[in-house]
């Protein structure tokens, strides 16, 4: 009997499942595919099916500066432009039924230099269950300030739409998603050998590279010396009143004024699929209590 892996489920959803995973624990969406760039100001809508932001526009783009004005906002100042952070040494996270537990190095010493490496770790994930973990290197967040949001929030077309406030931009990441197997997983980055560019390109190498030792699980790495990854961002949704309230509640301002929008599908399964649905179609009638 062949065991299950992602490649032999051919209704297993690995995208969504990593994006599940993580936004249980950060609130945030994963970018599956860090290379493209996913940038602050975007906004659009969840594809239910990829669990990608299908984007239908940017708060920067030349039709929007008249939607700006009228949120009191200057198209012409910089004052809705991302603003960065300072850089965090690393950026780490894992799903609820992944441990990370103690690296030892001896039993890893044919890997060269993992003792020095920047960023390293073990994960045992739960046997029975899907794990993810995700690893960034040199993070740097670009976000919309508060008060920004608070302006946002005024315009039509942005409250029917998720907004991306939030990016993680890195020079090196590692995301993986485990099988049901219970693999214990380690990964390492390590400083490589410098690599002199070409006579004649401006191209710079990467100095880092990843490695890991999985056998069973789905794993992506990307390492480069600019911060040109994202694989994490924020995406929120403007508040909509509620038509009844028990009581009054303070008035919201800024980023109150926003929140995170659910994932818009049901949880999936271990394996990547969709709870199955049944409708009982026989139902009798004649079972029903009269009103």
């Amino acid at each position: 009997m062949q065991r299950w892996s992602w490649n032999s489920q051919p209704n297993s959803h690995a995208q969504r499942k990593f994006i599940e995973l993580i936004f249980d624990r950060t609130g945030k969406y994963a970018n599956w595919d860090p290379p493209s760039e996913m940038r602050v100001g975007s906004y659009g809508r969840i594809d239910k099916a990829t669990g990608n932001l299908s984007v239908q526009g940017s708060i920067y783009s030349d039709d929007f500066k008249q939607l700006l004005i009228g949120a009191g906002i200057d198209p012409a100042s910089d004052e809705h432009h991302a603003k960065d952070c300072p850089d965090e040494s690393e950026f780490t996270t894992w799903s609820k039924n992944v441990k990370r537990i103690e690296l030892n190095v001896e039993s890893q010493a044919g890997v060269p230099g993992i003792a020095t490496a920047s960023i390293k770790g073990t994960w045992q994930v739960k046997k029975g269950t899907t794990g993810a973990v995700l690893l960034m290197n040199n993070p740097r967040m670009k976000h919309i300030t508060s008060d920004v949001l608070g302006k946002l929030a005024s315009i039509q077309l942005l409250q029917s739409m998720h907004l991306v406030t939030k990016v993680f931009y890195c020079p090196a990441y590692s995301l993986y998603l485990s099988d049901t197997s219970g693999e214990k997983i380690t990964m390492a980055l390590l400083a490589s050998a410098p690599v002199v560019a070409p006579v004649g390109t401006l191209e710079a190498r990467a100095s880092m590279k990843w490695w890991s030792d999985t056998q069973t699980g789905l794993a992506r790495h990307g390492c480069k010396t600019e911060h040109c990854f994202t694989p994490l961002y924020e995406l929120l949704h403007v508040r909509h009143p509620r038509n009844r309230r028990t009581s009054p509640s303070p008035e919201r301002t800024g980023e109150q004024l926003w929140i995170a929008p659910p994932l818009p599908w049901a949880p999936l399964l271990e394996d990547g699929t969709e709870i199955p649905i049944y409708i009982n179609d026989n139902t009798d009638s004649s079972d029903s209590e009269e009103e």
